[in-house]
């Protein structure tokens, strides 16, 4: 990681930075640092957030998705390879009307994945075939079934640990 203090310089100003510095192959943030008498310095996040932190909150994973939609938008317009730094995929858990398998791969030529496209172990791809079906039987104006926010953290984190070495996935589902 790199880290560039700019000194008066306009949101537009260190924006450009960020972008011209990062080029094709790095995810960019941009920070506020802020001195607090009480409490200390400490950075109030304007663009992305602290990369190297797992995110804990559908904020955070909001900020996180800005990251890497701009890196791999970039990466799909130069025609590079639609990974993150470190050499993963990004894969989107989260419903969407009409569609059996939940699972989304942005700017690919396909953007939608079935199950087969994936190395997940049967009874997972059982388990997110079943929790889709839940979402997809409700009308549209039905609340979410009891538990279903919960049991979709359990499956994403089940889910990651089947993909960690290919993939980062990014849960959708509390966003919507």
């Amino acid at each position: 990681m790199t880290t560039v203090d700019l000194v008066d310089a306009t949101f537009k100003d260190a924006e450009w930075s960020a972008a011209t510095l990062a080029g094709d192959d790095n995810l960019w943030s941009i920070a506020l640092v802020v001195d607090d008498s009480d409490r200390g310095r400490g950075l109030i996040w304007l663009v992305g957030g602290d990369y190297n932190s797992p995110p804990q909150s559908p904020r955070e994973w909001k900020m996180r998705a800005e990251m890497q939609d701009r890196l791999l938008a970039l990466r799909s317009r130069k025609s590079l390879p639609l990974t993150l730094p470190d050499g993963r995929r990004v894969i989107r858990l989260f419903p969407d009307w009409g569609r059996e398998w939940p699972f989304w791969e942005s700017f690919s030529e396909g953007y939608t994945l079935d199950a087969e496209d994936l190395p997940l172990s049967d009874e997972l791809a059982g388990e997110i075939y079943a929790w889709n079906a839940a979402w997809q039987e409700r009308a549209e104006t039905d609340p979410l079934p009891d538990g279903w926010i919960e049991h979709g953290r359990y499956l994403h984190a089940r889910m990651q640990t089947e993909l960690d070495t290919i993939a980062e996935v990014r849960p959708g589902f509390e966003l919507r």
